[in-house]
């Protein structure tokens, strides 16, 4: 109990322990991973993401909402079965809604063209720009109100097959219907584009308990393993009433680990790109008070995160003690060179091997103040192990360089 005491920092998880012993075995959580062809990633015994991504889709009943940055479909391709899957689902009455960004809507406007062109499936563009001077960046689905997946993966055809990605697959009514207040607050924006109005209905109280820090969702993981969740949501302007904001609890478990602290995201930095210049300092300050009282934190990004002025941020970060940083290049796929592909595109963290974090936004400022995201936190050590896993075979793997502060690194063609 020491380490959850740690972990929610003076949040009190109610009734804890009869709450374990009443979760039902059907509410699971199921990490998810995207592997590149032809890489030496991909842990055993942890599902794909198209696998998951179909069974989700082909068991719907009754409705499927989905939340994309975008989508980018090639025919022949990973996404093509999926797509045809809620093409299908829609024509046997599953009510479909799909909401996608207007920043990339060039690359998804083909397939969006298709998606609307079928009868039960409704598709909004949610002008996040023009809102918060973001971007919708999250990538989840829901299904019947009961199943949640969340993760790194795009709904790109690269996402499947050809960059490594992390997500995770949730089973709990409660917390589905917590993912489906936050969707609905997007879809009402999408139609009605005016934050006054959304921040009026944003204070209405929900009407049931939604899954928070406060009050988690108590789950079992593929060994039977409890896991302790819940979800967090950006940006904080665009939250419903009582839904956790993403970069407090990001803060809570950065602060919250002893001894170890493993991450694993495609970029980050303190210097604040898109948005307000200046520094973004709560996860920065978090990462070097953890090194400062002695946690091991190791950070792998992708080498895309090698442009200035993120590299020196980065060597910043690198040159404090019990802090190291690495890089991860991966090879070319056997056709050869694929555009914004070949990358590590995950965003987890592990703390102490049992608090763990799976998002959908990189570690910036406007990921966490601008930006639409989720994000799930949970605890449970047998869960942990599994992203625990992951990030040990990538840390001592043929694809990572430690970054090395007195070099300089050329950032990789990404198109």
């Amino acid at each position: 109990m020491h380490t959850i005491r740690n972990y929610i920092l003076g949040l009190v998880f109610a009734s804890l322990a009869s709450s374990v012993l009443a979760a039902p075995p059907t509410d699971t959580f199921q990490i998810v991973e995207s592997v590149p062809q032809a890489t030496d990633y991909g842990a055993s015994g942890v599902p794909r993401t198209q696998a998951v991504w179909l069974q989700m889709i082909r068991g719907a009943h009754r409705h499927i909402d989905v939340a994309a940055f975008y989508i980018s479909n090639k025919p022949g391709s990973a996404l093509e079965p999926v797509l045809k899957a809620l093409i299908q689902r829609a024509g046997e009455g599953v009510r479909v809604r799909i909401l996608v960004g207007q920043s990339f809507m060039r690359i998804s406007r083909k397939s969006v063209a298709r998606l609307r062109k079928v009868k039960g499936i409704t598709v909004r563009v949610l002008p996040v720009p023009k809102l918060t001077g973001g971007v919708l960046h999250a990538k989840y689905m829901i299904v019947d109100g009961r199943s949640v997946f969340v993760g790194s993966q795009n709904w790109d055809w690269r996402a499947l097959t050809q960059i490594h990605e992390i997500g995770v697959r949730v089973r709990n009514a409660r917390f589905a219907r917590t993912f489906e207040s936050a969707y609905d607050a997007l879809w009402t924006l999408a139609a009605r584009p005016d934050m006054p109005a959304a921040a009026k209905r944003a204070v209405r109280p929900l009407p049931f308990t939604p899954v928070t820090a406060r009050s988690p969702a108590v789950l079992h993981d593929a060994t039977g393993g409890q896991v302790i969740a819940f979800p967090a949501f950006s940006p904080p302007s665009m939250l419903p009433h009582g839904l956790d904001a993403e970069q407090p609890a990001l803060v809570r478990l950065i602060r919250s680990s002893q001894h170890t602290l493993r991450v694993q995201v495609m970029t980050l930095s303190a210097i604040r790109e898109f948005g307000p210049k200046g520094w973004w300092t709560p996860v920065d300050a978090a990462l070097r008070d953890a090194a400062a009282r002695g946690v091991e934190v190791r950070i792998i990004v992708a080498n895309w995160a090698l442009r200035e002025p993120m590299q020196a941020y980065l060597k910043s970060l690198a040159v404090l003690p019990h802090v190291t940083v690495k890089f991860s290049t991966l090879p070319l796929a056997p056709q050869g060179f694929i555009p914004y592909a070949r990358v590590e595109h995950a965003k987890y963290a592990v703390a102490d091997d049992d608090r763990i974090y799976i998002g959908t936004g990189n570690w910036g400022w406007s990921y966490f103040n601008n930006t639409v995201d989720a994000s799930v936190f949970a605890y449970g050590r047998s869960a942990a192990q599994t992203l625990v896993g992951i990030f040990d075979h990538d840390w001592n793997g043929p694809y990572v360089t430690t970054l090395e502060p007195g070099r300089t690194y050329k950032p990789p063609r990404k198109s």
